[in-house]
């Protein structure tokens, strides 16, 4: 356990330690309200080229993809693990690059980090939606997600592992959510 923590901060610190203009970006696209613009699309296509039926069933699956990632590793998985984040690390201390919000105080996040529900969120969203719709031209969302489960690791906040699990939670559960709503529905993809 020992190597992997020292090759999950090595990696972290390489990520961190990326240029400093990039940091507004980063900022931007770890909030929450940059992330409402794609569920609105995804939301938007679902009722706009699929049957009213289908679209409620998209929309409940999609629902049930957001809350239970989002409560599930909030909630459970952070207080379970109890992996405090890089930010609060003291063997990092001095080392990450931390954001400095406008009252001059260093954003560090919550206590734990272990999953990121940032990556689990995105990642539950973009696979649900590749699920739903089907084709290639969906799968850029997987892009999307990982960038902003990046931004987690460039902000100091996240480990990569913290990241990889959650982006693996997260894809895993609207697997799950997509298939258990299919055997309970004669509905197959809106």
């Amino acid at each position: 356990m020992e190597t992997l923590q020292a090759w999950d901060e090595a990696l972290l610190l390489a990520l961190n330690a990326t240029p400093h203009w990039m940091h507004s970006l980063a900022w931007i696209l770890t909030s929450k309200w940059a992330t409402l613009p794609v569920a609105i699309w995804i939301l938007w296509t679902l009722f706009s080229r699929t049957t009213p039926v289908r679209s409620w069933l998209g929309l409940a699956m999609f629902l049930c993809t957001v809350a239970g990632t989002d409560a599930i590793s909030s909630r459970l998985m952070k207080p379970g693990f109890a992996r405090p984040r890089p930010s609060h690390a003291s063997q990092l201390e001095g080392q990450l690059v931390l954001h400095e919000n406008p009252n001059g105080t260093l954003y560090r996040g919550g206590p734990f980090g272990m999953v990121s529900s940032h990556a689990a969120n995105t990642f539950g969203m973009a696979t649900l939606a590749v699920l739903l719709f089907g084709g290639t031209r969906w799968r850029w969302l997987w892009v999307w997600a990982g960038t902003v489960s990046w931004t987690r690791i460039y902000l100091g906040v996240h480990y990569p592992a913290d990241i990889a699990l959650g982006a693996l939670f997260g894809a895993g559960w609207a697997i799950a959510i997509h298939t258990a709503f299919q055997r309970f529905t004669s509905v197959n993809r809106p």
